[in-house]
C-alpha cells in the first residue's frame, strides 16, 4: 500500500544505509539506493550505464537520467559500491530487495520510493528552474 503522506528524505536515507551496512543485504541496498536516486524501478534500471557526471543511460529512454539529489550518489557510494557483474546478479538483487520488503526488514516498498521520487521532483523542479533562471540573469549582469 502506498502512503498518502509524503516520505521524508531522511527515512529513505536511513533505510538505504541500514541495507548497505547489513551483511547479506548490501547489493540489495545498492539497488534500493539506485531506485531512490533515479526514480526508476529495478526492471527499468537493468542494463543502465553511467555517464561522467553521475547521470545514467537507459536504453529505453531518449535522454540520460539525472539524479534528483546528486549528493545521494556520493552519499550512498553508488558508483563505488556497484556490484561486479551487475547484469548476472540483477535478478538475485531484485529478489533480495523484494524479500527484505516482504519480511519487513525494509518498510518502504518500491512503489513508495517511486511515488516519493515523483513528489520530490514536483517540489524541487520548480525551485531548480527558478535558481537556474536567477543564475542566468546574474551572468547577464
Amino acid at each position: 500500500m502506498i502512503s498518502a503522506n509524503p516520505l521524508h528524505d531522511q527515512r529513505i536515507i536511513d533505510e538505504c544505509f541500514q541495507m548497505l551496512t547489513t551483511p547479506g543485504l548490501r547489493k540489495a541496498g545498492w539497488l534500493y539506493g539506485m531506485v531512490s536516486v533515479y526514480g526508476k524501478s529495478p526492471d527499468e534500471l537493468k542494463g543502465f550505464t553511467w555517464t561522467d557526471d553521475n547521470q545514467i543511460i537507459i536504453t529505453s529512454k531518449k535522454r540520460p537520467i539525472r539524479p534528483l539529489h546528486p549528493q545521494w550518489v556520493s552519499l550512498f557510494q553508488l558508483k563505488e559500491r556497484q556490484p561486479v557483474k551487475t547484469e548476472e546478479k540483477w535478478q538475485r538483487m531484485t529478489d533480495k530487495l523484494t524479500d527484505s520488503i516482504k519480511k519487513g526488514t525494509i518498510k518502504l516498498t518500491i512503489p513508495n520510493l517511486l511515488v516519493a521520487y515523483k513528489m520530490r521532483k514536483l517540489i524541487y523542479a520548480p525551485v531548480n528552474k527558478r535558481l537556474h533562471s536567477a543564475s542566468k540573469e546574474l551572468c547577464v549582469l
